[in-house]
């Protein structure tokens, strides 16, 4: 009989506990009550901690209450638990700007942005950048003249076919190769250029 025998009720208590929390923490949320949400939402997480939708919405109410570091961790579980949460890589890629690691947060962004999310789809231009078709690195918008005939570009230069306009990184759309080159597009075999607002 020990003391860690599980006990059905327990465990079904526990579950409609953390169903209850979830949806007072979701009902606040919605209200735009964050500080309250994140209180139930905390709750929920602590009795379900495998909710990949209890760490997303605990992360975000704590991103809006303007603690960015502290929802780092619900949404990183959130992601863990389901990597193609596009919300939920979004949501992670903003708290981590917010904190300093913009490259990582532009990586997040990216990634949301290529599973559809419209925020980050939304957000990418405004950060200078798109993603790659390829593998969804961010794929970074050149500055200055890009008519030239001979370019000098960085490795994250993002480049654009001007046939078929697939976005490539620059990793991608260099093949991983350095030094002088011709690029063109995998899918089409179109001249590629560098990335651009246009």
């Amino acid at each position: 009989m020990g003391i860690f025998r599980r006990d059905r009720r327990t465990d079904a208590n526990r579950d409609a506990d953390a169903e209850l929390a979830f949806e007072r923490g979701t009902r606040e949320f919605r209200a735009g009550r964050y500080a309250e949400a994140a209180t139930h939402l905390g709750d929920a997480v602590k009795l379900a901690p495998n909710s990949p939708e209890a760490q997303f919405l605990l992360g975000a109410a704590l991103f809006n209450v303007g603690k960015s570091k502290a929802a780092i961790g619900p949404l990183r579980r959130c992601l863990t638990l389901r990597p193609e949460h596009a919300e939920g890589l979004f949501a992670l890629g903003m708290a981590l700007g917010r904190t300093g690691e913009l490259d990582t947060g532009l990586a997040h962004i990216s990634k949301a942005a290529s599973l559809g999310e419209p925020k980050a789809l939304e957000m990418l231009p405004q950060l200078g950048a798109d993603y790659c078709r390829a593998c969804t690195r961010p794929a970074h918008y050149a500055k200055g003249d890009t008519s030239a005939s001979i370019l000098v570009m960085g490795p994250n230069i993002g480049m654009s076919c001007e046939s078929c306009r697939t976005v490539l990184c620059g990793p991608c759309a260099r093949r991983d190769r350095f030094g002088p080159m011709v690029l063109n597009c995998p899918d089409c075999e179109g001249p590629l250029a560098p990335l651009s607002r246009n």
